[in-house]
Formats: structure tokens, C-alpha cells, sequence
């Protein structure tokens, strides 16, 4: 087999990352071109690379010359002015406007706010394991590591738990645009173009957005303690949001708050599958679990990429950088950049706790939610090495057709039960 060149480089092609996680090609990228200029599907449609820990935490850190909301945060592709305007979400804003919109939630996701929601998530996690556990077969992505983020999400936005399934496909369909086995309509199809003005851009927008305003609606006349109710009654520079504002936004926790936890799940899982030890090691001695399940959480790495744009001509590690050019950040290249990670992609329980950039790096928007992603994934795995002593892979894994989630889409085991204590 001929050794992969840059010239083959393609990262806007789907189909690589539905068959593997191209490792080798991010570790070309940050061995040879850190910052690397990637052509588009048009002519001049290009965009930056950067695939180094420390340029992404800086390309993070730096909002005001690295910009979220010139031209959009989730998608490679540029958007037409008019089109951003009508989805933007606060994820595409910067400070101090996206400081304002943070600051209003924040409060729900803090350490302390989120340690709250410990017996449910063990309550629920457990009776899910219980019942999976000695099956002859579990799909675990659809039958566990689907449901436990979206129950999480419906009990802390305040959303009855019978809209949750459709919340949940239709999120999917939404974020996952790019398989067919999941959307509808895929993103860049001459059909998407009606659509295009939805949030996500997204066919399934609209029916999310009807079922989450009625919910809305009810938190404006009737306020409780959810973040729905934040939502539904905050002001952004003394005004309340326009119903395109809390289309957007709803629209935005019901994928973030759903997806990226479910692949940590899962992809944390076959990590386990691929090192048994690491299942006993956590089962032994439970005092690795604050830095082993941040382990699990850098190898997952379930967010590949998010795009920043330029504000002004700048320079990154001696490339020039043009005014509003796209900047590329690879979240999980960083996460096994050698110079930060030794033996990177090597399972070391032990490695400092919260280095990585699966949920970001600092800077404004770190990842919100990143606490009670932290505290789902750690109780689901706590709970597990209770109750199992081995994990038996019973296909191969089938991955998601896309180049912003990684994520599988199917995960078939078999979790065999521990032997009673005598």
C-alpha cells in the first residue's frame, strides 16, 4: 500500500469517516502541514486546517481574531449572509453577545447544578443495564446509548418524556445530514436548497421546531425551574428573542445535548472492547475513574471539527491567514497530537485529568454542557464495570457517514454478566 500523501487529503469526503477514523490522515496533517489549505468543491472555496493542540487552543482562545460568528461555527461550508442571519443560534455569536446569551444559562450546567441529576442518571442507567445485561445481543448505540442523553436532556429542559423519541430523530436527522441512512434530505442535494433557511438547515426543522413551540409557549405564560423556561423568557440587550431566536436555539440543545454524549458513550465502550484490561483496571480500582473516563472521552473525541473565521490578516505558525478566511479547527487531531498526548493513541488511565479538546479548550465557548456530559458517560461506565466482566463484539461496528460527528450508528455486543460473589 503507497504511503498517503497530502495530495490526497480529502476532508469533505463523508464516505472516509463512515469507514474508519482516518487517524493517519490528521497525523500527516499535523506532522507536515499543521496548518493546512484544503481546496473546496469551488474554485476559491478553500479553507485552513489546523490539526496541532496548541494552535487549536489558540485559534479557541482567541475569539476576537478568530470569529464564531462572521460566517457560522458548525459547517465548513460558507453561508450566504441572509441564510446565517436566519439560523444563527447563540453557538454562532462571540463575546460579548455570546457572553450574554452564555451567562443566562449557565448557572443550569455548573458543576454543582449538573452533580444534581446524579440519582437519576443512576437510577435510569442501572435499570438500562440490568435489562441489557445476559441478552444475547444489545444494540447498544440505539437501545442504551440513544435514550440515556435525550431522558437526561427532557429532565433538565423540562420536556415531557412521550415527545422525547421524536426529539431524538428528529435531532438526528438534523446533525447527521450528511447519511442517507438518517436524513431525509441530504445536506448539498438540489432538494436541501428549500430548506435552507431552516435551522440546521435541516427538512427537519420545521416539525422540531412545531413541537418545541407549544412547550415554549407554556414556559412564557407559566415559568418553572428548567431551562426551557430560561429560554422563553430571557432578554438579549434589553429585548426578548424573536421566535427565530428560540426556533434556533431550542433547535441547538436538542443536538447538543444529545448527540456528542451518546457517541462518548459509545465510542468510550468499544475503546473498552479494544482494551479488556482497561474494563478490570476501572473495576479494581475506582479511583482511576476521574482520569480514566477523561481518557475515554479524549480517544472518543465525538465532535470532529469546528470552523472559525477570520477577522483580520494574521499568521499561524508562519502561514498567512487572510481576513475572512475559513479557519478549520480539528477537535480530535488535537486530541492525539503526540507533542501533548504521548503514545497518543495508547489507553493511559492515568493521563492528567481534563487536558484534552473533545469539548473544547477553553475560551468562550467551551462546551457548556461538558459537566453533565462528564457525569452520563462516568455513570454509565461505573456502572457497567459493575455488572459486567466482559464485552463480546458481535459485528463490526458501523460508523456515521459524516465529517463533523464521529460517531457509530450501530454497536452490536453481547455484555456478559460478572459471576455471582461466592
Amino acid at each position: 500500500m503507497s504511503e498517503l500523501t497530502l495530495d490526497q487529503v480529502d476532508l469533505l469526503d463523508h464516505d472516509l469517516f463512515a469507514e474508519r477514523e482516518p487517524w493517519d490522515v490528521f497525523e500527516l496533517l499535523r506532522r507536515e502541514a499543521p496548518v493546512y489549505w484544503h481546496e473546496g468543491p469551488e474554485d476559491g472555496d478553500g479553507f485552513w486546517n489546523v490539526t496541532r493542540y496548541d494552535d487549536v487552543v489558540y485559534v479557541l482562545k482567541n475569539a476576537r481574531l478568530f470569529s464564531s460568528e462572521a460566517n457560522g461555527a458548525a459547517q465548513v461550508e460558507w453561508m450566504e449572509p441572509d441564510v446565517l442571519e436566519a439560523r444563527r443560534n447563540f453557538m454562532e455569536t462571540d463575546p460579548p453577545r455570546h457572553t450574554a446569551w452564555r451567562r443566562q444559562f449557565a448557572r443550569s450546567f455548573t458543576p454543582r447544578a449538573v452533580a444534581e441529576y446524579t440519582d437519576f442518571l443512576r437510577d435510569l442507567t442501572a435499570r438500562m443495564l440490568d435489562d441489557a445485561v445476559g441478552r444475547d445481543e444489545v444494540e447498544f448505540v440505539h437501545d442504551i446509548a440513544r435514550v440515556i442523553p435525550i431522558r437526561a436532556l427532557g429532565h433538565m429542559l423540562g420536556v415531557p418524556d412521550q415527545h422525547l423519541g421524536r426529539l431524538v430523530e428528529l435531532g438526528d436527522r438534523m446533525i447527521i445530514d450528511t447519511d442517507p441512512e438518517i436524513a431525509h434530505i441530504l445536506a448539498g442535494s438540489p432538494e436541501a436548497e428549500a430548506f435552507k433557511y431552516q435551522p440546521f438547515g435541516s427538512e427537519a426543522a420545521a416539525e422540531l421546531c412545531a413541537l418545541g413551540r407549544p412547550l415554549i409557549e407554556d414556559r412564557q405564560r407559566c415559568p418553572r425551574e428548567d431551562v426551557l423556561s430560561i429560554l422563553a423568557n430571557m432578554e438579549i440587550d434589553g429585548r426578548a428573542l424573536s421566535q427565530v431566536e428560540l426556533d434556533n436555539n431550542f433547535a441547538l440543545f436538542v443536538v447538543a445535548g444529545n448527540e456528542t454524549t451518546r457517541q462518548g458513550m459509545a465510542l468510550g465502550l468499544l475503546q473498552l472492547i479494544e482494551n479488556p484490561w482497561a474494563m478490570a483496571a476501572l473495576r479494581d480500582d475506582p479511583s482511576l475513574f476521574p482520569t480514566g473516563i477523561d481518557e475515554l472521552i479524549r480517544l472518543a473525541s465525538p465532535v470532529w471539527h469546528f470552523r472559525r473565521t477570520a477577522t483580520e490578516d494574521t499568521e499561524l505558525r508562519g502561514v498567512q491567514i487572510r481576513n475572512g478566511e475559513r479557519v478549520v479547527v480539528w477537535f480530535a487531531a488535537a486530541c492525539r497530537d503526540p507533542e501533548v498526548f504521548p503514545e497518543p493513541d495508547r489507553m493511559i488511565l492515568t493521563r492528567k485529568r481534563d487536558e484534552h479538546t473533545a469539548f473544547g479548550r477553553g475560551g468562550p465557548h467551551f462546551c457548556l454542557g461538558a459537566h453533565l456530559a462528564r457525569l452520563e458517560i462516568a455513570i454509565m461506565m461505573e456502572e457497567l464495570v459493575k455488572r459486567v466482566d466482559s464485552v463480546e463484539l458481535l459485528a463490526s461496528p458501523r460508523r456515521l457517514r459524516s465529517n463533523f460527528t464521529n460517531g457509530l450508528k450501530e454497536l452490536r455486543v453481547r455484555l456478559i454478566p460478572r459471576a455471582p460473589a461466592n
